[in-house]
């Protein structure tokens, strides 16, 4: 199996990019329509033979390419499907199957429908962002006269159920949590080359990942690639959450900060900016958010306001900027540390005991274990050496189990009634049951990181010929791959 030269991640022969770091692997390669071998990224062609007007929905069972069994349908409109499936090749792990059926009468309405669908495929290929979902494969099914893609299945719910479950309203820290995931993923995507601006953004298109507690983009679908001075683009996207500029094909990356702030606005105040699309946002007519929800507090009204300005020159600079505010106040919220201080002594400092942290960039005083500057929002360097376990024989983005920098960690098989859990679960990883519940443990000391062997019943073997004595500990190297049963993982420190 070929692994990534700069991450150590494993890759599918033929993959043009990591799909973990990025990093331009060698030899791409273009695949071809329905390839036989598992696939994450890469271009294919797909070509339909006409139109096919079915629109029956796949029954649970449907096998697709002789490989992923559909479980059931979680979404979808009138042109196609989302579907739940098990890809049958890799341990019936979850997927998410999107479908769409040819049933058009205008030639012109197809090919603009079919583009977009490829469209969405590739960009997504291209993508390589914590928040934005792994692509797998995707491809046409002649039989059915379908295009499909498969991506990874987000089993949190969307953020439009979680505000219904709230009971239409959202906590603040709750969505200011949300929102600076989502400005962090903006940020990614506009600093593409040219930018790539959502231009979607709501709540039913903002996902929660239940593992990873993070938020997810999802419906990549009218999302394109704009160039600075271009105009002139299709005015699509949903009334209320655009901005304003979007009906004149002005689109920009200020275009996405309007979307993200109505959101904000919805989950926090319950009122849909959709049952009053023109005029929600003027405030001189309209309440603000504070009129709507007094538990909002002034700092995020402020926010909130900037961020849905009729003018995009008005808001915040970017979704960088926009995120560093949000993080800011997000710390604030946590700490219960808001309205304890006037603004002009917030960046004041107290003599401090002890080594004095700096921020690298605005060089003020921190707290030793912040990894953001709580002032400027800039990332500070690390502070330890951090490790990881990279699950190999899945391109499964999250297969991969961050160690505790201090202490143990435990690898085997959750076992709730024995109160067995282990940081590193491979119960998903481990289909035939071979690993133990608790097989193994990885020990920090100082910067050196060992495994050692509690009594598996199938062993424990390094780079595959050392097999570990119960008790006895091996020192890890970065690289070295482990043997658990019939799952192996890579080890990689960084």
């Amino acid at each position: 199996m070929p692994f990534c030269p700069d991450c150590g991640a494993p890759t599918t022969a033929g993959d043009p990019f990591c799909g973990e770091c990025g990093a331009k692997q060698d030899n791409p390669i273009t695949y071809t329509v329905a390839p036989e071998e598992p696939m994450r990224t890469g271009v294919i062609s797909m070509t339909g033979s006409g139109n096919t007007p079915s629109g029956i929905q796949l029954a649970p069972g449907t096998l697709l390419v002789d490989r992923y069994k559909i479980v059931k349908r979680i979404g979808g409109g009138g042109m196609g499907s989302v579907y739940l499936a098990e890809d049958q090749n890799l341990a019936n792990r979850p997927v998410a199957v999107k479908e769409m059926i040819e049933m058009f009468a205008d030639e012109n309405a197809r090919g603009k429908a079919i583009e977009d669908f490829k469209r969405e495929a590739e960009l997504l290929a291209r993508l390589d962002h914590p928040s934005i979902p792994t692509i797998y494969q995707y491809f046409f099914d002649t039989n059915r006269g379908r295009y499909y893609l498969v991506m990874k299945y987000i089993d949190g719910g969307d953020l439009g159920a979680r505000q219904r479950v709230s009971g239409g309203k959202v906590d603040e820290p709750t969505v200011t949590k949300w929102a600076v995931d989502t400005s962090d993923v903006l940020d990614y995507i506009h600093s593409q080359a040219p930018p790539i601006i959502y231009r979607d953004l709501k709540p039913a298109n903002l996902m929660i990942d239940a593992r990873a507690n993070r938020v997810m983009l999802v419906d990549f679908g009218i999302a394109r690639f704009v160039a600075p001075t271009q105009k002139g683009v299709t005015a699509i996207g949903t009334m209320g959450y655009a901005p304003p500029e979007l009906f004149a094909g002005n689109v920009e990356p200020r275009s996405d900060i309007y979307s993200l702030g109505a959101t904000m606005f919805h989950l926090l105040t319950g009122h849909d900016p959709q049952d009053n699309p023109l005029l929600i946002f003027d405030f001189a007519k309209n309440p603000k958010p504070r009129q709507l929800n007094p538990a909002i507090t002034q700092e995020m009204e402020e926010m909130i306001c900037r961020a849905v300005e009729h003018k995009p020159e008005n808001r915040f600079s970017s979704a960088k900027a926009f995120g560093q505010s949000l993080q800011e106040h997000l710390r604030y919220l946590q700490e219960g540390r808001r309205g304890e201080f006037p603004i002009a002594n917030l960046f004041e400092t107290q003599p401090s005991q002890g080594p004095v942290h700096i921020c690298v960039n605005c060089k003020r005083e921190l707290a030793p274990d912040d990894v953001f500057c709580a002032y400027c929002g800039h990332r500070q360097p690390a502070k330890r050496t951090t490790a990881k376990l990279i699950v190999l024989g899945t391109s499964e983005m999250s297969a991969q189990f961050a160690l505790n920098s201090e202490g143990e960690s435990l690898i085997g098989r959750m076992d709730p009634n024995r109160g067995i859990r282990p940081e590193v679960d491979l119960s998903r990883y481990d289909p035939a049951a071979r690993v133990s519940r608790r097989h193994a443990k990885i020990v920090v000391q100082g910067t050196q990181f060992f495994i050692e062997d509690l009594g598996s019943a199938n062993g424990t073997f390094i780079n595959g010929s050392t097999k570990l004595a119960q008790g006895r500990r091996h020192q890890l190297m970065s690289g070295d791959e482990l043997k658990l049963g019939e799952t192996t993982l890579k080890f990689v420190v960084s």
